[in-house]
């Protein structure tokens, strides 16, 4: 059923920060301060709780999932916890999740898109059962911004262009030929238009100023996007891609150094990226860089 009533929306998404109702509800200062945090996240990005999928069993929630449109027609799907003995909630739950999944379908949206932490291998067994399937472990890494300017430099037969409406074609072309052969997140390429990607790219604190096309000898061979968020002074790098070409030639720790330059440009207090646990050469040279993982995060997706 799809809930219409505030108090019947209200206990959905406490259904969903925690775990299906039980013949008793138990309120707790973790859940309250999850409630918080989370109704505190819809309200800067304007998402709608109510697009969600229940089913109650005498008046009581026993599956509940909700999904959010974000730019680059991507729906994030939540759901709650469940036990893994529980099959009668387990069954419940994979139907809500496939209903939902399919009026995100029906709105337009092109991929559907969980994010878990590693511990929650029930809840990600559900969603495969509900035709998602495993994408990357991501690996978020964050590092502070450096106090001496590290040494950036790259051959004259390299160039950066700024982004600009009469470029966008070239930054699509060039971020969808980066795809080949890429070790991050593999399985995304061409799953959803590149317009989408780029929308997708640009909702992040889009800076025009702070996307970047690297060309050799004037053809496009890489993109590095970044973004400031200034509510949290960080510099988040969005994405960096080099077609196979330019790959393994020390382009991309150059470009990184970049990015160290541009967070002391901007006045960042830290740096942050999320990368594919499979990507080993960007994770070595992460480290490398001095990033330290803080969070890592399983990724299931189901094109839609």
């Amino acid at each position: 059923m799809h809930p219409t009533d505030r108090r019947l929306i209200s206990r959905g998404i406490d259904c969903i920060l925690s775990h299906a109702e039980r013949h008793y509800r138990v309120a707790s200062a973790e859940l309250a301060e999850r409630r918080r945090a989370f109704d505190e996240y819809c309200l800067v990005h304007a998402l709608d709780t109510s697009r969600q999928v229940l089913a109650l069993q005498d008046q009581r929630i026993i599956g509940a999932s909700l999904w959010v449109p974000t730019p680059g027609r991507t729906a994030l799907f939540y759901a709650p916890q469940v036990a893994p003995q529980d099959a009668i909630t387990q069954d419940a739950q994979v139907q809500c999740i496939r209903q939902a999944a399919t009026e995100a379908r029906a709105a337009g949206m092109a991929l559907g898109q969980v994010i878990l932490p590693p511990d929650a291998q029930a809840t990600a067994e559900l969603y495969r059962r509900a035709d998602f399937s495993d994408l990357a472990t991501l690996l978020y890494m964050r590092r502070n911004r450096p106090l001496f300017k590290p040494a950036f430099e790259l051959l004259p037969e390299f160039q950066l262009e700024t982004y600009s409406p009469d470029r966008r074609e070239d930054f699509a072309q060039t971020i969808e030929a980066s795809y080949y052969q890429t070790l991050d997140c593999p399985r995304l390429s061409g799953l959803r238009p590149m317009d989408d990607v780029i929308a997708g790219h640009q909702a992040s604190a889009f800076d025009p100023s702070l996307w970047l096309l690297l060309k050799r000898n004037g053809q496009n061979v890489g993109v590095l996007l970044m973004a400031h968020r200034l509510e949290t002074a960080t510099l988040e790098l969005v994405y960096l891609g080099l077609i196979v070409s330019c790959r393994r030639m020390g382009i991309g720790s150059q470009l990184m150094k970049l990015v160290l330059l541009t967070a002391m440009r901007v006045q960042a207090a830290t740096i942050s990226l999320a990368v594919d646990r499979a990507n080993t050469p960007a994770v070595h040279l992460y480290r490398c860089l001095r990033f330290q993982q803080t969070a890592e995060r399983m990724v299931l997706i189901h094109p839609l």
